[in-house]
């Protein structure tokens, strides 16, 4: 069955000539013999891709990948320099905070503006309305001139008139991020409705459990390069391995006849892996990979409070000596919430013989708040002294890894950053 194609780009390259002094860019202008003053710089380089009517497309990359550029040459914001894109369908963009708004206009005006821009008509608009400001949920402040908003106020109101006027296609970049968690929910909530309904979805974030539950396929961009496009799932590994990997990660690979080892078959449930990476010999003991499943056994990198999930450490022994393992939770504000491990948990080292692939399993129960999380894995030898270790080998910090819950409309088991054990009774007050 043939799909009706939304987005089609091909070869798409954006390139900036970079001068050092604006005075260069002058000589360059009007030099007779047309000297070079510039440096050129390939913002986006041969990027193609296909994106079907009604399927939801990521765009995941560190900073300064591109993201957002070939989101704007998407939208017809930018020329390319080379190649073309072809865009089938009314296109509603959320690229900047507050872009398309006047801030003298109050938040009412900037509805039927934005509308305008959009197509619709002032009839429109009308019928509209009240499902804006309802989604908005910025109570007065609608008739206030919008430079008076906060910046959660300004993108309440315009991701409201952008997912409330149902485009063919909508390109979201980032600019959910400065909503509280309740508007974020409900912003998914509408995504995925207007996937549902056939809009064509474009999310650009750096939350890749987003993008590996919202988004059926994204392309992940590496210096304005495409690394990958593909399944979501796979496109959130590699960006986890490679971008980790190139910074901090050890290095890895070998068997027995041409020096290459693959890490042990974990079904494609890999948080973080080493591959085609040289062995580092003077470690007694090295990480191999890191898997997560949730409470029903299924990979992810999310919970829910309260859940349980499993951890497995693959390691490979080149030298038989004692070894510890630990896991390390980070919260979002680089604080260590915990770290526990065999040690702790009073287990004896294990000591495997040399070329032995181990591994290691954590049970966790999260009782975190709900948040973004990072992990950190690590092998160790016993120390002299308590609570002491030499570590041997470690992994990058990791994630993020979320714990989630419905605040709004359950009872939360405990407020606060974490859990621990409480017990009360109502009793009468002896004193009387």
């Amino acid at each position: 069955m043939n799909r009706e194609i939304s987005i089609n780009a091909q070869e798409l390259t954006k390139t900036y000539y970079l001068y050092d002094t604006p005075v260069d860019r002058l000589k360059e202008t009007f030099h007779p013999w047309r000297k070079i003053y510039h440096r050129s710089f390939d913002a986006i380089k041969e990027v193609s891709f296909t994106i079907y009517k009604g399927e939801s497309f990521g765009i995941i990359g560190r900073n300064g990948s591109g993201k957002s550029t070939l989101l704007q040459m998407i939208c017809g914001i930018l020329k390319p320099t080379n190649g073309a894109v072809e865009v089938h369908g009314r296109v509603a963009a959320l690229l900047e905070l507050g872009a398309g708004f006047n801030p003298e206009f109050s938040g009412r005006e900037n509805v039927y503006l934005n509308g305008a821009i959009l197509g619709f008509s002032k009839a429109e608009i009308d019928d509209l309305y009240d499902e804006i400001i309802s989604f908005a949920d910025i109570g007065d402040f609608v008739e206030q001139p919008v430079k008076t908003y906060s910046s959660g106020m300004y993108v309440r109101l315009a991701f409201a008139v952008q997912a409330c006027v149902e485009p063919e296609i909508l390109v979201v970049d980032e600019a959910l991020s400065v909503g509280d968690v309740f508007f974020q929910q409900k912003c998914l909530g509408r995504m995925r409705k207007l996937r549902e309904n056939g809009t064509t979805l474009i999310f650009v974030s750096h939350d890749m459990g987003i993008v590996r539950e919202l988004c059926e396929s994204s392309v992940y961009l590496r210096k304005g390069k495409m690394v990958f496009c593909g399944p979501s799932h796979k496109a959130v590994q590699l960006y986890y391995n490679e971008d980790h990997r190139q910074d901090s990660a050890p290095v890895l690979n070998h068997d027995n006849e041409n020096n290459v080892l693959a890490p042990p078959a974990t079904a494609g449930n890999e948080i973080w892996k080493q591959e085609q990476l040289k062995t580092k010999t003077d470690l007694d003991a090295e990480l191999l990979c890191v898997t997560m499943e949730d409470g029903d056994g299924l990979p992810s990198m999310k919970a829910v409070i309260g859940e349980s999930v499993q951890f497995k450490i693959y390691f490979r022994v080149n030298r038989s000596t004692p070894l510890h393992a630990s896991v390390s939770i980070k919260n979002r504000f680089d604080n260590l919430i915990t770290c526990n491990g065999t040690y702790l948990n009073d287990l004896e080292p294990q000591v495997l013989p040399e070329g032995t692939v181990g591994m290691v399993v954590f049970n966790i129960k999260c009782d975190l708040e709900a948040g973004a999380y990072t992990l950190h894995f690590s092998l160790s030898s016993p120390g002299t002294l308590p609570n002491r270790a030499t570590t041997i080998d470690e992994s990058p910090w990791l994630g993020p890894f979320s714990v989630e819950w419905d605040y709004e409309n359950k009872k939360a088991p405990f407020l606060g950053m974490f859990d621990l054990p409480v017990s009360c009774s109502f009793c009468e007050d002896s004193r009387q």
